[in-house]
Order: C-alpha cells, then sequence, then structure tokens
C-alpha cells in the first residue's frame, strides 16, 4: 500500500486520524499505529457522527470507540445533525456533511487535541473528485481535484494510494470495519459516478485513477502558480477589494474570484462574472457591473474594484442637530461657533440659519443635488466623479439634506447655499 507523506512535515506531531470505521480509513489508521515510532508521531482518532444514518451510524460510531479502547489510542467524538444543515443552507446532503466535518477537523485542531488530521482519501476518490468536477463544471482547481495537504491542516497520504491496494492491505492484516450501506446508493451523485461510471472507465483504461492522479499533480502546480499571481495584484480592506490592473486575464479571473468571497460569495460565482468584471479594465474609470450577493465591481483608474452594496436607502438617516453622531462606525462632531471666534478657512462651516426645519444627516440618494461653492448646481454623483471619490466610499460619506438638496459633505465640501455671509452670526463647525 502507498503511503505518501512528503511535504506533509509530520515528525513529532499528533496526528489524529479521520476514522469513520470504513475500511479505507481503518486501512490508514492500522499503518499509522504501527508505524508511528518510526514516522515519529503520536497516533489519535476523530470520529464524526453525522445523524444521517440512525442507529446504523451510531453503531458505527461505537464500533470505532470499541476499536480505539482496545488500542489505548485517543479518540475524539463529534457529533452533528448533517441532514438539519443541508435543510437550513439549501446543500445536498453531501455538501453539508463534508462542511461540517470539516469544521470538527479545524476545531480538533484549534482546540490543541491535535496539530494534523489525516483522512483516508486515495486515488480512486480522486478519480471521482475530478470527474464530478469536470460534469458539474470546473476550472483548474476543480481539474487538481483532492488535495494532498489542505490549508497545512489536513493530510492526506493516501493519495497516490488505488482502492484496490488498500482492499488488498485490509485483507492481508485481516483488519476489521464496518460498511456503510449509503456507499452503494446510486441516488448519490458521487456514488453514481463509483458505481455506474468509473467501472465502465476501468474496463478500457485500467490505470485511469493513477493516470489522473498524475493530471491533478500537474493542475495543482499550475493553480497554484496563477493563485500566487493573484494574491500579487489583489488588495484586501474593510468592505471591498482591489484588484490591480492591467493583468492578465487567467489571473484577473483568480483574483476575481477571491474578492468575491471575500465579501460572501461563497457559491454564486461563475465565469461570466469573472469575465465581466475583466472587461471593466477596457472601460472608463467609472464604470460599474452589479454582481450577485450585492456585490458591486468597479473601474476606478488603474484598479477594479469590487464591494458590499449597502441595501437599506434609508440606513444611518438621522435628524440634523448639535453634537456627536456615529456614521458607518465613526464618530463626527457638529459644533455651534460665533463667526467672530473662527477663521473660515481652517474647516467646514455651515451657516445655522440656512439649515431649515426637516434637515437630516444621511448617506446619498439617487438624484440628489449639490451646488458648489461660488455656484453651479450638478448631480451629487458627478461632483463625487470629478472629486474622484471613489464609488464604495461614497455611501459611506455622511451629508446633510434638505430633501435632494445636499447642504454639506463632510470632509469635504460645503454647498453654496449654505456658506457664511456678511448677515451670518452663527455657524455649524463640521469635523
Amino acid at each position: 500500500m502507498t503511503i505518501d507523506f512528503s511535504g506533509m512535515h509530520i515528525d513529532g506531531r499528533v496526528i489524529a486520524v479521520a476514522l469513520s470505521g470504513g475500511s479505507d480509513s481503518m486501512a490508514l489508521f492500522h499503518y499509522m499505529t504501527n508505524n508511528a515510532e518510526a514516522l515519529k508521531i503520536k497516533v489519535a482518532a476523530i470520529n464524526v457522527e453525522h445523524g444521517i444514518r440512525g442507529e446504523e451510524s451510531v453503531r458505527d460510531s461505537e464500533f470505532v470507540e470499541k476499536y480505539c479502547s482496545e488500542k489505548n489510542i485517543p479518540l475524539f467524538s463529534y457529533k452533528i445533525n448533517a441532514p438539519d444543515f443541508a435543510e437550513k443552507n439549501k446543500l445536498s446532503l453531501e455538501q453539508a456533511a463534508r462542511i461540517l466535518r470539516y469544521r470538527c477537523f479545524f476545531d480538533a485542531v484549534k482546540d490543541g487535541k491535535c496539530n494534523l488530521v489525516a483522512t483516508a482519501h486515495h486515488a480512486s476518490d480522486n478519480l471521482e473528485s475530478v470527474l464530478f468536477n469536470i460534469f458539474r463544471g470546473t476550472g483548474l482547481k476543480g481539474v487538481a481535484g483532492i488535495r494532498k495537504n489542505y490549508r497545512d491542516i489536513i493530510i492526506r497520504p493516501l493519495l497516490k494510494t488505488r482502492k484496490e491496494e488498500i482492499d488488498e492491505y485490509v485483507k492481508k492484516f485481516n483488519i476489521p470495519y464496518v460498511t456503510d450501506k449509503t456507499n452503494f446508493d446510486s441516488d448519490y451523485t458521487r456514488n453514481f459516478l463509483r458505481l455506474k461510471i468509473i467501472p465502465l472507465i476501468k474496463e478500457i483504461f485500467p490505470e485511469a485513477d493513477k493516470a489522473v492522479s498524475r493530471l491533478t499533480e500537474l493542475a495543482e502546480e499550475d493553480d497554484l502558480y496563477i493563485e500566487n499571481q493573484a494574491k500579487k495584484i489583489i488588495n484586501f480592506a474593510e468592505g471591498r477589494a482591489e484588484i490591480s490592473i492591467p493583468a492578465d486575464k487567467p489571473v484577473f479571473g483568480r483574483a476575481a474570484v477571491m474578492a468575491m468571497k471575500s465579501l460572501g460569495m461563497e457559491k454564486d460565482w461563475e465565469k461570466i462574472h469573472t469575465d465581466d468584471a475583466y472587461n471593466l479594465s477596457f472601460n472608463n474609470t467609472g464604470k460599474i457591473i452589479n454582481l450577485p450577493c450585492g456585490i458591486t465591481a468597479v473601474k476606478e483608474y488603474d484598479k477594479i474594484v469590487f464591494y458590499k452594496n449597502i441595501e437599506n436607502s434609508d440606513l444611518c438617516e438621522i435628524p440634523f442637530k448639535e453634537g456627536n453622531f456615529e456614521f458607518f462606525g465613526k464618530t463626527y462632531r457638529i459644533t455651534r461657533v460665533s463667526i467672530k471666534d473662527i477663521n473660515l478657512k481652517d474647516g467646514l462651516y455651515i451657516d445655522c440659519d440656512k439649515i431649515k426645519s426637516g434637515a437630516v444627516i444621511r448617506r446619498k440618494k439617487e438624484g440628489d443635488v449639490f451646488t458648489k461653492f461660488g455656484g453651479g448646481t450638478k448631480l451629487l454623483s458627478d461632483f463625487f466623479t470629478d472629486k474622484k471619490i471613489p464609488r464604495f466610499k461614497r455611501d459611506k460619506i455622511p451629508l446633510i439634506a434638505n430633501g435632494k438638496e445636499i447642504l454639506a459633505v463632510f470632509g469635504l465640501a460645503i454647498s453654496d447655499k449654505a456658506k457664511a455671509d456678511k448677515n451670518t452670526k452663527y455657524l455649524f463647525k463640521l469635523n
């Protein structure tokens, strides 16, 4: 049985085997416990009861518990409710189980129970995953299949091992195991590939799993290179992600996926979204596109900026008054002062008598107008463009407004209609 720990940095570490009780995980567990001293590791086990198969699932967990107890191996047990999680999050049962299972793995490492988690994914699983990704529609990352090392926490030392080799190992050492009957239910997508499609492929290409393993190694190298290049052109800040342009399309596309994921778009992105964002590179500054999950991408000079839209148009609308107020996490101050006590050039001041009843402090709205100092009224959006204010910042700038008339833009300008004149006695200073 081929075991590959290269590049996994296992020396002196506690490795917990993800132990379901099935033949694959039991084979890996047997190998690691019997070779722990030679590998210079300590072995533990993790078992996750998914809440899917009722008493049968509980029985499998009890089998694992008894086996670990007999071998005097530490066991970390978790119980999850995959069906409930799948329903609430509109996921397939397979997706839900995997997400929750991996949360348990990461929690075990975070809690200091182990340093690494070893799963028993093998070459035949990898073939299945690659086919699944291709038929579903994928890019290079999907062709790269199952990673040998995932986030330096999950390791897969059997990834070059064929299922037939594992079965031979189990038989040779008479290793006990339990059988998950759902593995033989072709209603599950991956099971259909495993039970119906892959046997037909192997009739013609008996070494298909090994051949695909070679493909995934090459694809993973290329994928990691593109990912590293993408990281060089993207910058993350609070509530936005900026991609420097020009950039090669494959690199930009990967960076765009990173940007959308950082803003909460975990699974709804498609190639058309990255293509549309890339095409912004060839448009004028200010050109925008709307993406799913309330995300906007905009061309800002030498960058494509992704940011999350603010959905509530009345958000942060408060009556105008003297004092402090909070606006998108920042504190602002309005202070009443005498015109005799200040120099108008040292800040933004608005004539107290020109603030009418009903004035509010709010964010921008469509149709807002602003009269520049010295005259000339234009749309507030055009004023922001003239001042080169990025779109992702505009929603978070507090305004003093009478209806659609903007009297002040905090930190930027006072309207000509609210400036001090010869009759002004008192002003509000805006900080």
